[in-house]
């Protein structure tokens, strides 16, 4: 009987502390779909000339992330592509991020809630128009 209340009594116990124990806190995620990127910029620019543009001056050590984008044409026809490299214009180590056609009766607009595409860190995100009647908003995140 006595065996029996202090083994109730123990097994009580240590439910109580199993309960009460919280455990080391998991690590936060730094990347993955677990840690998403949310946009909470906005960059407008029109083009008005052929040739790389500047649409978010890089900063060093943090990288630009696009969301999404709305581009728009006044002309029949054309193409643009976003890049980022070094330089005000991304003039060195470009890299291309995205190739799209678009018309005047078609805009070309792309926008998720999370980031879907990276430019290393420290360059400057371009954008490359084929017509100067080309208008730009991204939404993108920077850090």
């Amino acid at each position: 009987m006595y065996i029996m209340r202090n083994l109730k009594l123990f097994l009580s116990l240590l439910l109580a502390l199993t309960l009460l124990y919280v455990g080391p806190a998991w690590p936060e995620n730094t990347i993955g779909p677990t840690s998403q990127i949310l946009c909470n910029k906005v960059a407008n620019v029109a083009v008005g000339a052929t040739g790389n543009t500047q649409i978010v001056a890089g900063i060093a050590g943090q990288s630009i992330f696009l969301c999404g984008w709305q581009v728009t044409n006044t002309a029949a026809a054309g193409t643009f592509s976003f890049v980022y490299g070094t330089g005000a214009t991304c003039t060195s180590s470009t890299t291309l991020v995205t190739p799209q056609s678009i018309t005047s009766t078609a805009p070309s607009a792309y926008n998720v809630a999370a980031a879907q595409m990276q430019a290393v860190p420290g360059t400057t995100l371009c954008v490359n128009p084929s017509a100067a009647t080309i208008a730009v908003t991204i939404w993108y995140s920077q850090f």
